[in-house]
């Protein structure tokens, strides 16, 4: 039996994107990378002028965020733990593959994956559990969690450390209030720290050292967008490289210091920049369509490493000349049987919310041979935005002849830094407004009212709830992935690790004082008006949205009288990352959907 399309789509490889996706090493000719090839993430090796990657590691859990040491001897990477993103720090020797794992049986701290390494190879700097919150740590490299020593105690979330050339400064991005960052600079040995900006604390993210340690290239700014800065870390001040109508992020220096590579995003697809400092001459280096991610220079500062996914082909990783502008493939992740398959690409879409208040951005793909269905896609985050890229999902509706919006709701990033904050102590309210609002052009681009499903994941997976309780008439059907159901049980459960309680009590708001707007707004409490058919998958391991009240919701859903299925995928957390356990996930919600809207 041929497997569906989804199944295919959903098992074809790509290259990470988050955090730190790939490193190159000392003498440049060697790129580690995180690949999903071989099942789940995992490190891969490859010489950068051709050779056939190689798996460095053989374990079942996911692996990220490769880094070379400083002498080129070691790759270190972070392991994830069955889901749970409590990551081990481990240190592979290139030379024999001796495996050594430097933070076993640390649960307790949570470190995030993206340590960073001091340019003497001797100190690792982690983000790490606080209790409240993620906080700037430093540690031996060989002396274990025994030695790791706070940089930091303060309300804000520290993310993504990274050493100055000479090491004795650490940059690092925090969560401050809300969706509010900034970039802090504290000396390692914890006698200071001082944030870009100065007291004001400048709105910041992305820190990246110049060369020479003398400044700090960041995103950020008091704009509506997102703009490219240098923070001169001695003189305290602060001077823009790039301001313009988009967001931009990830700035990457050029090994002589003299130049910038950064992502800029419009809407739901974006542009990779790179920038002249001394003349201030800039130009596009992207290609194709899609999204460009983590752009990084060769050691000869002659080309730009980066990832890019578009809507014809999944994530991978390029290399770009930056003389000629031909972008070379470094890893080739499409399976040859799908290189003809027909890929749909998204055109930008914009509709008024349900509540009038809002014109809403998004993206609208239109299936090649329409059956009169349609799919309502939701985003997670909520601070994240739908791009004109790879998503099976998509894909394998549009085959089935179903249409496909995406709603980009308020609270979304890639648009105005207003926008993105519009749902803050908001949540349930304009956002869900905004994806209802999305029905209007499936309507309007001939779907049948009574053919129109809605499926998210993650937060997304919350507003899939938030439709089906608060506007039951528009939908045939939901699925709801690794989803929340209730702001008041979300501040409580103790599987729900404490930064995400940090950031439900800064945008959704306090669960004494704002109990009862909290309580009204929990799709928990409003189960029997639900009325479409309901598919809820979740992971056993999840600490963003753990399982404990899938059981309640089915029940309810079910008494009520509406069909309500449930799956919770063991040993699995909120990505749901394993080959077998991915693919089922998403083959059980393209087929749930067609169930009820109706097949081809």
């Amino acid at each position: 039996m041929t497997p569906a399309l989804i199944e295919r789509l959903a098992a074809v490889p790509e290259a990470y994107v988050d955090a730190r996706p790939w490193s190159l090493s000392p003498d440049g000719r060697a790129l580690a990378f995180a690949w999903r090839r071989d099942g789940d993430w995992h490190v891969y090796l490859t010489d950068l002028y051709g050779a056939e990657p190689r798996r460095v590691e053989s374990f079942d859990d996911a692996c990220l965020c490769p880094l070379f040491s400083p002498d080129g001897a070691f790759l270190y990477f972070a392991r994830d733990d069955r889901g749970t993103e409590c990551y081990d720090v481990y240190r592979y020797t290139l030379a024999d593959g001796t495996l050594v794992n430097l933070l076993p049986d640390t649960p307790e701290l949570a470190p995030a994956p993206d340590f960073a390494l001091s340019p003497d190879g001797r100190t690792l700097a982690v983000s790490v559990n606080h209790g409240q919150s993620q906080a700037a740590a430093v540690m031996p490299v060989d002396g274990g969690a025994s030695g790791l020593r706070m940089l930091t105690d303060h309300w804000y979330n520290d993310w993504s450390p990274v050493f100055s050339p000479d090491g004795r400064l650490l940059a690092f991005a925090s969560d401050t209030h809300g969706q509010d960052s900034a970039v802090f600079v504290a000396t390692v040995d914890g006698t200071g720290l001082q944030a870009v900006g100065g007291e004001a604390m400048l709105q910041a993210r992305d820190p990246a050292w110049s060369p020479d340690g003398r400044l700090l290239a960041f995103c950020g700014g008091p704009d509506q967008h997102e703009a490219i800065g240098l923070y001169d870390v001695a003189a305290g001040l602060t001077s823009w490289v790039w301001r313009g109508d988009g967001n931009a992020h990830a700035p990457a220096w050029s090994p002589d210091g003299r130049a910038l590579a950064f992502v800029v995003d419009d809407g739901p697809e974006n542009s990779l920049r790179h920038v002249d400092l001394a003349s201030g001459a800039e130009r596009a280096i992207d290609f194709g369509p899609g999204n460009h991610y983590r752009p990084g220079f060769t050691r000869d500062g002659a080309g730009v490493i980066c990832t890019h996914s578009g809507p014809g082909g999944p994530t991978d990783l390029f290399l770009i000349d930056l003389a000629s502008g031909d972008a070379r493939r470094l890893t080739d992740s499409l399976p040859a049987d799908l290189a003809g398959h027909h890929f749909v690409s998204g055109i930008p879409a914009v509709w008024t919310s349900r509540d009038r208040l809002a014109e809403v951005p998004g993206l609208f793909c239109a299936a090649p041979r329409p059956t009169g269905a349609g799919v309502v896609i939701i985003h997670g985050g909520p601070t994240w935005h739908h791009s004109n890229e790879w998503d099976p999902v998509r894909q394998a509706l549009l085959d089935a002849g179903c249409h496909v919006v995406h709603p980009n709701y308020r609270g979304s990033d890639g648009y105005t830094r207003r926008w993105q904050l519009a749902n803050r102590y908001l949540l349930g309210q304009g956002e869900a407004q905004d994806c209802a609002g999305a029905v209007d052009v499936l309507v309007a681009e001939g779907c049948d009212p009574a053919r129109i499903a809605v499926t998210g994941r993650s937060h997304g997976g919350y507003l899939t709830m938030q439709m089906v309780t608060q506007f039951p008439e528009l939908w045939a059907c939901g699925v709801a992935g690794v989803p929340f159901f209730d702001h008041i049980d979300a501040q409580l459960d103790p599987a729900v690790r404490g930064d995400l309680v940090w950031w439900d009590v800064e945008n959704c708001g306090d669960i004494h004082a704002d109990r009862a707007r909290l309580e009204y707004y929990s799709p928990i409490n409003h189960l029997e008006r639900v009325k479409a058919p309901l598919l809820i998958l979740a992971a056993a391991c999840d600490p963003r949205c753990p399982t404990r009240q899938i059981d309640t919701v089915v029940e309810r859903v079910r008494a009520a009288g509406t069909p309500c299925e449930a799956m919770i995928y063991p040993d699995e957390g909120h990505e749901i990352s394993s080959l077998e356990h991915r693919v089922d996930y998403e083959r059980r919600t393209v087929e749930f959907i067609l169930e009820h809207v109706g097949r081809r």
